[in-house]
């Protein structure tokens, strides 16, 4: 649950450096980022057999010279061709090499140039990271190494390369809430650099690495192996406090024997009644795999399309949207159902029991101040948080690596199919970043916490998520805190209305009366008494019943 965030720095592209001395300076096969020295046309009609043998033979030189350089290659070399190097290095997939070849010319030729390529390297390092504290440190190792190269700029176009990377570098701040004014840099782990590979070629796609899980994913993972996600049945939970006080993550067994998964063993056929019996549902469809490098928004369309769509291979069959082959564009297609009260009560008549497991029901502080089920403002409050949804998706739909925006808890019961889950944060006991994996099947429920990042691939089509946001006594405080600082200061752009904000003012003392004893919440003044008048004006024009879904915007049905 929870709107994911985008992390996509690769607009970010390294600057080749042109100095004669460079016998590497623009290879015509580096990274499509760097433009290659234009070929030089005859200036007669056409090209004898002799000029062509000696352009064979020159590109065959230039062969022998690249191999004969690469060899040679030293990266405490003051004098050898670092950039070109770095850039080359990239393009071949050897990122550790590639970080230290940049870090290599920066030491030796601090430009504007050198620098900011560095900076962009960590970023990239930085994006591709699941470790929370590992993240934060290549962030600020990119700040650092892009500021000295700010102050070296010479020209105009230092000044383009600069201010375009340093408004990216800014972007991926604000996206991962990364402390601006971090102090502490530590020493950068030596890791790839996490460039993308080329739009051409998807040979990374086939390597027999095991990044493809031992042949259970469709696509390769570029992340290392995680530790097995823990596997707790229900029976055993009070023998493991850490998971039954939902400290950390972890697979439940036994929970959640419901109806729902017993009546989508055959998911197409549970998907087509389901759309029957909401024909107006409409859903964020996704034609493009949300774990290619090329991503694209979504669309808006009707459940019963939707569920069509999904069993459709674009490359072959007809389909109702454009499907892009280039950009890296993976198979795999998925949509999103966010599920109002109303709907979420239907299920519970006859898919999921009205009295489930204390993990599972989280519904109670909704009652208490929301009006939950029956206020417009409750619904309201489900669709912009998407605080619970119906995921579905073909073999291969994924999610890239994210956490959710509003910093709660999350579980997630597989209905049917299996999905592919790599969990990254830090454990209850420890200071250190971990990251998880596993699969969790039928009738399983995923758990994590607030600010766990999280990656999926669907394995089997479909694949039928369940998932309900968690509220407890070791994440309401955070919860409360976005909810107001949305209210008053626009922090997550979910675009409440005055009417819903009026209400979680309420909310506040029902969420710290639940779960927080005695603990004052009179920090939380009433929105209006803090927000700007522009800004209570503009929540006042939203009505509770406006969202994305009403029909002011396009939907194919």
């Amino acid at each position: 649950a929870g709107a994911a965030a985008a992390l996509d720095p690769y607009d970010s592209s390294f600057r080749s450096e042109t100095a004669s001395t460079d016998p590497l300076a623009t290879p015509a096969d580096a990274v499509p980022a760097v433009r290659p020295i234009a070929a030089q046309e005859s200036s007669g009609g056409s090209h004898s057999g002799s000029h062509s043998s000696a352009m064979r033979g020159a590109a065959a030189m230039r062969v022998l010279l690249l191999v004969a350089v690469t060899l040679a290659y030293d990266f405490n070399d003051p004098d050898a061709p670092h950039t070109s190097m770095a850039i080359r290095f990239d393009g071949e997939g050897r990122r550790a090499d590639s970080r230290r070849a940049f870090e290599a010319a920066a030491r030796f030729t601090p430009t504007t140039s050198t620098l900011v390529n560095l900076g962009v390297c960590y970023m990239r390092m930085a994006s591709a990271s699941a470790h929370r504290a590992r993240k934060v440190e290549l962030y600020g190792l990119s700040r650092d190494a892009m500021r000295r190269g700010g102050e070296l700029v010479q020209d105009d176009e230092d000044q383009r390369l600069y201010g375009e990377n340093w408004g990216h570098l800014m972007t991926n701040f604000e996206i991962e809430h990364v402390p601006f004014d971090q102090e502490e840099v530590l020493e950068a782990d030596p890791q790839m650099c996490g460039a993308p590979p080329p739009a051409h070629d998807d040979s990374w796609l086939k390597r027999n690495d095991g990044s493809d899980r031992d042949g259970l994913l469709l696509h390769r993972v570029p992340v290392e192996p995680g530790i097995d996600l823990p596997r707790i049945h229900v029976n055993d939970l009070d023998q493991y406090q850490h998971f039954l006080e939902r400290r950390d993550p972890f697979i439940l067994l036994g929970a959640a024997d419901w109806p729902i998964v017993e009546k989508a063993k055959d998911g197409w056929s549970w998907l087509e009644e389901l759309a029957r019996r909401w024909p107006k549902a409409v859903t964020d469809f996704y034609p493009h795999n949300m774990l290619s490098h090329s991503r694209q928004s979504p669309y808006l369309t009707r459940l019963s399309t939707a569920v069509e769509e999904l069993k459709v291979d674009p490359r072959t069959q007809e389909s109702k949207f454009r499907y892009e082959t280039k950009g890296g564009a993976l198979e795999g297609r998925y949509m999103h159902l966010q599920l109002t009260p109303a709907q979420w009560l239907e299920l519970e008549k006859s898919d999921i029991p009205v009295e489930r497991h204390v993990h599972l029901e989280n519904d109670a502080w909704l009652r208490s101040c929301l009006g939950y089920p029956d206020d417009a403002v409750a619904a309201e409050y489900h669709l912009k948080t998407h605080w619970k949804i119906l995921l579905v998706g073909a073999r291969g739909a994924g999610m890239f690596n994210h956490s959710d925006s509003l910093q709660t808890s999350s579980w997630h019961l597989t209905v049917s199919g299996r999905k592919w889950w790599y969990v990254c944060g830090t454990l209850s006991n420890e200071s250190s970043s971990k990251c998880f994996e596993g699969v969790v099947g039928p009738g399983e429920v995923l758990y994590y916490g607030r600010g766990w990042s999280h990656e999926t691939q669907n394995v089997d089509s479909p694949t039928i998520t369940l998932t309900d946001t968690a509220v407890h006594s070791r994440n309401y405080a955070a919860v409360a805190d976005k909810l107001y600082g949305e209210c008053t200061r626009e922090v997550l752009d979910f675009k409440f209305s005055g009417a819903l904000c009026d209400a979680l003012d309420t909310c506040y003392g029902a969420l710290y009366e639940l779960y927080g004893g005695d603990e004052p919440y009179s920090i939380y003044r009433p929105w209006r008494d803090v927000a700007s008048q522009e800004l209570i004006e503009k929540r006042d024009r939203v009505s509770p019943l406006d969202n994305n879904y009403d029909g002011r915007n396009y939907i194919t049905e």
